[in-house]
């Protein structure tokens, strides 16, 4: 039998179409979006088969929405492979780090359904569109753009940016304000012109990943205390400090998790790391 790590995508990967195929071959899928519509209270399958792309994207539809179809697609495997393979550990990405607890076992699909809407919704409430930012940069040492971003927050003009999404050696989403994501890529032109890196703004309608997101932190700890979340029945990897957590690992560290993952930088590139020195 083979060992698997599971990997569960984040915001980005939506996209218009996503479970239409296999919910009209299994009924197994097109079951687990009707159970989304009903606990959700609005067809969040239509917005994910249909869309418009418009809707989809919306942070509290969109988060959701991969939690919905990553679980089909989980519950889709396991119903035709699950006899092949043994899940090793568990991570997401961002928000795939709730379907990673779903498939440990600590958060029921029901559960972590309401959880993600309400992050959703929270984190696109707690900055106002167009006030944030998120830039991802390409070919830039990550030493270098930590030390660039933590020159501009310390400038004294009230600018907040940090690195958000360490995604890959090569790619590294920082967030923050507006102006503030602006000044360090210029600060990394005027600093740094001899490397070749690219900066490319992403479209998203909100800063996720940095101090900004503290209100959303706040208020999401109220909700994941009173949220029923069992002790982990597979390991995990979480986001915020890439580090292995065992078989067991109970509920207050499951929130303490969550809750600094939403203002904090998500570990991915360090993750996959530990995955490689692990299995």
């Amino acid at each position: 039998m083979k060992k698997v790590a599971l990997l569960f995508p984040g915001q980005g990967s939506q996209y218009v179409g996503m479970g239409q195929k296999l919910a009209a071959e299994s009924s197994l899928v097109r079951d687990i979006f009707a159970r989304a519509d009903e606990v959700l209270g609005f067809s969040l399958s239509r917005i994910c088969f249909e869309g418009p792309n418009e809707e989809l994207k919306l942070t509290s539809h969109t988060q959701p929405a991969l939690l919905a179809h990553s679980y089909a697609l989980y519950s889709y495997l396991k119903e035709n492979l699950g006899h092949s393979f043994s899940t090793e550990v568990v991570l997401g990405h961002s928000v795939g780090e709730y379907m990673a607890l779903v498939a440990a076992e600590a958060l029921s699909f029901e559960e972590a359904l309401k959880l993600v809407r309400l992050r959703g919704s929270l984190m696109q409430e707690a900055v106002p569109v167009g006030v944030g930012k998120m830039v991802a940069i390409l070919g830039m040492d990550a030493d270098l753009l930590i030390a660039g971003a933590k020159e501009v927050s310390a400038q004294g003009a009230g600018h907040q940016v940090m690195c958000a999404n360490f995604n890959s050696m090569q790619q590294i989403v920082v967030s923050g304000d507006a102006m503030g994501c602006d000044e360090l890529v210029l600060l990394l032109k005027e600093k740094h012109a001899d490397i070749r890196f690219k900066s490319i703004e992403l479209p998203v309608s909100a800063p996720f990943h940095c101090s900004l997101m503290n209100p959303a932190a706040e208020k999401m700890k109220d909700a994941l205390e009173k949220a029923e979340i069992s002790s982990t029945k597979l390991p995990y990897i979480a986001n915020v400090d890439a580090k292995l957590y065992p078989v067991g690992t109970k509920k207050d560290v499951l929130i303490n998790n969550l809750v600094k993952q939403i203002p904090s930088a998500v570990l991915w590139t360090q993750s996959i790391g530990l995955l490689d020195n692990d299995l």
